[in-house]
């Protein structure tokens, strides 16, 4: 029971943090977390990792291990991912708001698929709303 609620609260801070010093965020860290979880589909890892890596706060190397070790279907793109990468690439902060709240459209939070809440934070960061991303990363894993 210890090790779950740990882990829901260094998952927590290590999306929510500013800037995440100090908070562990190695391969071994994200590994432990992800064979402890329970969820459907090891949901609340994909969206940890999606964040993660939306952030930068982990690199694309030890994403995409994480994501095939897991089968957690965070490489999945359609044209609202493209979309979004878009308007990001091309600075358009409102656009990807509204996108984001597009893709987000569900009657709750285990329905949002992990690829999307990648796009949507790695886009935000990208058009430096980096505290929306941050948020918007903790209450996924928070709803989960």
């Amino acid at each position: 029971m210890n090790d779950v609620i740990g882990d829901r609260c260094w998952s927590m801070l290590a999306l929510a943090d500013p800037n995440a010093r100090g908070i562990d965020l190695s391969f071994a860290r994200l590994n432990g977390f992800i064979s402890r979880d329970q969820s459907r589909h090891k949901l609340r890892s994909a969206l940890l990792v999606a964040g993660l890596a939306g952030l930068g706060r982990i690199n694309e190397r030890t994403a995409n291990l994480l994501n095939q070790r897991y089968h957690l279907n965070l490489a999945q793109r359609s044209s609202w991912t493209d979309m979004i990468d878009a308007a990001a690439a091309r600075g358009q902060a409102g656009t990807v708001l509204v996108l984001t709240g597009t893709g987000f459209q569900t009657p709750a939070f285990d329905h949002i698929p992990p690829e999307h809440l990648y796009h949507a934070i790695a886009a935000l960061e990208r058009t430096k709303q980096d505290f929306t991303a941050r948020m918007i990363a903790a209450e996924a894993l928070s709803r989960t």
